[in-house]
């Protein structure tokens, strides 16, 4: 994806980049908020998902959103009217960040501008709540690791499973041994979407040129921009979008990092997408394979979905909780889990811990780093598909061999 050079370009011609490119500190270590003091935070995108996220941050009384970013008038509006109806409205996120008294930001833009909005609420000294996917290329999010260490500032990324309870005991699970050796991972989401409209309008205003950014410029078009997740310019399509939540726990359950290679088929078949909105999948790991299969075209088995298949039994993993089943496996036996837990992933504790840490200064549970490796194998797995070939990726995970 040519991309990362644009967005370099962009991150070494704006004053945050010429503070972090360098070996600059920002100021003297920032010290935690009081318990009973005020989290003053502005938003920077506020499509659905950023409203939602900034509500469940709403949740704690000590938390109040001052400031509200987007390019589009009518979530502009939507935005401030969810903060309590007081926010100050901006176009420029560099206006937004300008404001002192701003103690974190909450990012929720399109994945083509998460790299310059962290690395401009870096330099003025914000902490952030970045949400996922928390890059455009793998290149480009080494960048970014590398910029969020060269500072004091607490980055957690929107990556909510790393703080489901469900999932936790999960891993512990799994780091208890309780299924052997794991050679196959399976994972899946479907779900059923409607075709892309192609002659959808905005409602209000708009700024085109500042929504395109960093990205190449083109013509006015609002289907990109209100479905930018389906299109190459701005983001990975659901392969990004949806793989970093599903191989995060891959990796993070096995515990065996990043993959070594990824190839992958499908296409754009009915929704109208740029990006495939049918696929598969294979990934290598060091000491077992993972599948990655998902449709936007069928609902069978709605959701997503985890399964981890062990010498010593089998782990299923979706929006319901998990389920343990023995090995080997009978039917006749073996129709009910012999362990079951019931649970979901629920934004709430994850923004909990965010906001705790910029109490306390500690590392959130989704640091930059998780963020860098999640999204690391949904990235070789497109640049395999768009190149029709075996992508492979280095040691590092900083570099990308076809």
């Amino acid at each position: 994806m040519g991309q990362n050079k644009i967005n370099r370009r962009y991150f070494l011609g704006t004053a945050a980049g010429a503070a972090l490119a360098g070996a600059a500190t920002l100021g003297q270590p920032r010290k935690g908020v009081a318990a009973n003091d005020k989290i003053l935070m502005g938003l920077i995108g506020s499509g659905g998902r950023g409203r939602g996220v900034m509500r469940s941050m709403m949740r704690d009384s000590a938390v109040e959103f001052i400031a509200v970013c987007d390019v589009s008038e009518e979530r502009r509006n939507q935005g401030v009217k969810d903060a309590g109806g007081k926010a100050k409205a901006f176009v420029d996120h560099r206006e937004l960040l300008a404001m002192k008294e701003i103690n974190a930001v909450l990012i929720a833009s399109p994945t083509h501008w998460h790299a310059p909005h962290l690395f401009d609420a870096l330099n003025a000294g914000k902490d952030v709540y970045l949400e996922k996917p928390m890059s455009y290329s793998i290149e480009q999010g080494a960048e970014m690791v590398k910029a969020v260490r060269k500072t004091d500032r607490i980055v957690q990324i929107g990556m909510q499973r790393r703080s489901s309870p469900m999932v936790r005991e999960a891993k512990q699970l799994m780091e208890d041994g309780i299924l052997g050796k794991v050679n196959l991972v399976r994972a899946q989401w479907f779900w059923h979407l409607q075709p892309l409209d192609k002659n959808a309008k905005f409602r209000g205003e708009f700024d085109w040129e500042r929504f395109l950014g960093p990205a190449p410029k083109r013509p006015v078009e609002p289907i990109r921009a209100l479905q930018w997740r389906y299109f190459w310019d701005y983001e990975g399509g659901i392969v990004t979008d949806q793989g970093t939540h599903l191989m995060d726990v891959v990796q993070w359950l096995t515990g065996k990092g990043t993959p070594l290679s990824a190839a992958m088929q499908g296409g754009s078949y009915q929704l109208g997408y740029e990006t495939p909105d049918t696929f598969c999948a294979a990934l290598e790991y060091s000491d077992f394979t993972a599948s990655w299969m998902c449709t936007y075209t069928n609902c069978y088995e709605n959701n997503w979905r985890i399964v981890f298949q062990g010498s010593e039994g089998t782990m299923i993993v979706d929006d319901d909780g998990y389920r343990i089943h023995a090995e080997p496996w009978r039917e006749e036996k073996n129709q009910k889990p012999f362990k079951e837990v019931r649970g979901g992933i629920p934004t709430e504790p994850h923004v909990e811990n965010f906001l705790d840490c910029v109490r306390t200064r500690k590392q959130p549970n989704a640091p930059v780093e998780v963020g860098h490796t999640a999204v690391s194998g949904p990235h070789l797995c497109n640049q395999a598909f768009r190149h029709r070939t075996v992508a492979k990726l280095d040691k590092d995970c900083t570099k990308v061999t076809l």
